[in-house]
Order: C-alpha cells, then structure tokens, then sequence
C-alpha cells in the first residue's frame, strides 16, 4: 500500500513568526498535534506537541517567541509514492511521528501520521 492510499491527515500551517501561543491555538482548535511551518509557500519547518511541551518546559516563553524559534527545521518528508512500510520504518528510525508528504515540485500537500498508520493496520 501507498501513502496515497491513506486517508489524508490534514496539513495545518503557519509562518515563522507566529508566536508559538497561537501556534498551540491554532493546533488545538484544529484537533492537530503537528503544524507545518511554511514560508512563501515552501516548507521550512514542523512543530509538534511535544515540541512545544520541551520549549516551555525549557522556559521559552510562547506569547513572545516564534515558531521559527523551536521548529525541527528541512524537517523529513515522504511523497505520495512511497510505501506505508518504508513510511513506517523511516518514523521508527528517526524517532518521529509526523511526516509531511510533499510533491514532485517539494510542495506539501498533506501529512502522514503515526496515527494513521497504525488505523491501516487496525482496518487490516
């Protein structure tokens, strides 16, 4: 099976400057627990819960910092193409839960998840 044969996770985004309190809001209101960050268009970085969790647990303060600040930046990415067992290998070696896909033009066009993963494996 191929990433596009997941349901698509939905692929919530951001600028670099916005501060890491609306990030949380935005993600929350959302039901996500990941956001792209995005500049002009292009992918520059990712932030997760638990990004946000290790920032304020390290005293960042998120009404004053951006997202640039504490987001995994060229984070890894997946394409449409790829097989869900090569997805789910890649997580496990890069101890990550959230991948975006991107296309041939290195556009993100959605998000595979841990979580979605192991719903195909809970549907098998």
């Amino acid at each position: 099976m191929k990433v596009r044969d997941l349901p698509p996770d939905r692929l919530l985004s951001v600028d670099p400057n916005t501060k890491l309190a609306d990030v949380a809001r935005e993600m929350r209101m959302n039901d996500q627990d990941s956001v792209a960050v995005m500049d002009d268009g292009m992918l520059v970085g990712i932030i997760t819960e638990r990004d946000l969790v290790r920032s304020i647990a390290d005293g960042v303060n998120p009404k004053e910092a951006a997202a640039a600040v504490i987001m995994t930046v060229d984070p890894a990415t997946v394409t449409a193409d790829e097989d869900v067992s090569v997805v789910a290998v890649k997580m496990m070696r890069l101890g990550i839960r959230h991948l975006p896909v991107v296309n041939d033009k290195d556009e993100p066009v959605g998000l595979v998840s841990a979580r979605s993963l192991v719903g195909l494996l809970d549907r098998s």
